[in-house]
């Protein structure tokens, strides 16, 4: 734990940290709302949120990395500070979306602002995070977003019984605003380019893949991280419906999330104190642990197993944590082995990758839940996610 102490002795990393805070709680407040109005009150199914899945992600695949090439030689604070402003002005739109179509394509606007954001902070806690001191501002700041996990979907499940899901959207819009006003103080250190200042955006660009082709630890990480992501995804969108055929209610899916929010909370804090000595192996290791949990999880919801709701919040919780186990280490290697003149767009081609390998996972998630019923799409994540740790443990080891 001293190395929390140390990091939060940095102003400029507490500043980020207090932004992270409504800008974190921002991604989670609305999302009970966003899934209660798709299943709950226009009564869609498997495909609807597989699509709004795909609608989320998209973004990060095709407009991300030029956005992230773009970051990489604007001024960061100014990248911190529109791409809140930008998420903000999108989800009050959401206040006013009467139909599926405008809602998935709000819900991409505001995907397209968070491929500027998520990067331009990557960036941002590099410059301000010694080298030893990044497991730490990881873990620090994935702690963030999954305290605002647990806190945020219990509070919208909480609202939703209260008032109207169009002034959830109100309020989770004022979070990014008062992000952008904490980011207004923050100071970031001075960079110098080392790029041509006529340098194609498109040299830039491609510049961030090469880096992964360059480096094997960066090319290692990044293929687990890819292939660990498609596994989830194979159910990750569909937890709503195993939850309402088990017959939980909509309030209660949201303590699910919460659990799954303590769980990464734990997880983000353990992993960040352990450093990133050998990140391969820790990845490796929540794998497995991640495949055991689904797994059996799955064959006791196909047998019609009446599954008391503390032990599937426990479920969700060591999944959650699994998750920031693996998310921890791989974003510190990133940082570690990567020039800061670069990170924004190698971070976002990471995202990139990983995005376009499991893009396919929540469609081929609902097919599978309609043809074999819904467990059968988290056995088949426990699947894949138990080969890959399995294939990853060796080399792992010997790291």
């Amino acid at each position: 734990m001293k190395s929390y102490a140390q990091l939060l002795a940095l102003p400029g990393q507490r500043r980020l940290l207090l932004a992270s805070i409504p800008a974190d709680f921002a991604d989670w407040l609305d999302y009970i709302a966003v899934i209660a109005l798709l299943v709950y009150g226009w009564q869609q199914g498997p495909f609807t949120l597989a699509l709004m899945a795909l609608t989320v992600t998209a973004p990060h695949v095709l407009i991300g990395p030029w956005l992230a090439a773009l970051v990489d030689r604007a001024d960061l604070k100014q990248a911190l500070l529109l791409s809140n402003l930008g998420r903000g002005m999108a989800t009050a739109a959401l206040i006013f979306v009467p139909n599926v179509p405008l809602l998935l394509l709000v819900l991409f606007l505001r995907g397209v602002a968070d491929t500027a954001f998520t990067p331009a902070r990557q960036a941002a806690i590099q410059r301000l995070t010694p080298t030893a001191l990044l497991p730490a501002a990881n873990g620090l700041h994935q702690g963030v977003n999954q305290t605002s996990k647990i806190i945020g979907p219990a509070l919208g499940g909480l609202l939703l019984g209260l008032i109207p899901v169009q002034a959830i959207f109100a309020v989770n819009a004022a979070l990014s605003l008062i992000a952008v006003l904490v980011l207004l103080g923050i100071r970031l250190p001075t960079l110098h380019d080392t790029a041509p200042p006529d340098e194609p955006l498109v040299t830039r660009l491609t510049a961030g893949f090469a880096e992964f082709l360059s480096n094997r630890k960066l090319l290692a990480v990044l293929i687990f991280s890819a292939s660990a992501y498609f596994g989830f995804f194979l159910y990750d969108t569909i937890i709503a419906l195993l939850a309402a055929d088990l017959g939980y209610d909509k309030s209660l899916f949201g303590l699910t999330i919460t659990a799954s929010g303590l769980g990464g909370l734990l997880g983000a804090a353990i992993a960040g104190s352990l450093g990133a000595s050998r990140p391969l192996l820790m990845m490796t290791s929540a794998a497995l642990l991640n495949a055991a949990v689904t797994l059996t999880l799955a064959w006791g919801a196909s047998r019609s197993l009446a599954i008391p709701f503390p032990l599937f919040c426990l479920a969700m919780g060591l999944m959650g944590g699994c998750t920031a186990f693996m998310t921890v280490p791989y974003r510190s290697v990133i940082q570690a082995e990567t020039p800061p003149d670069r990170l924004a767009r190698v971070f976002s081609a990471g995202e990139a990758v990983t995005i376009s390998v499991m893009m396919a996972a929540p469609f081929i998630g609902s097919l599978i839940a309609a043809q074999f019923g819904v467990p059968a799409a988290f056995m088949a994540g426990g699947v894949v996610l138990a080969a890959l740790g399995i294939v990853a443990l060796v080399p792992a080891l010997r790291r």
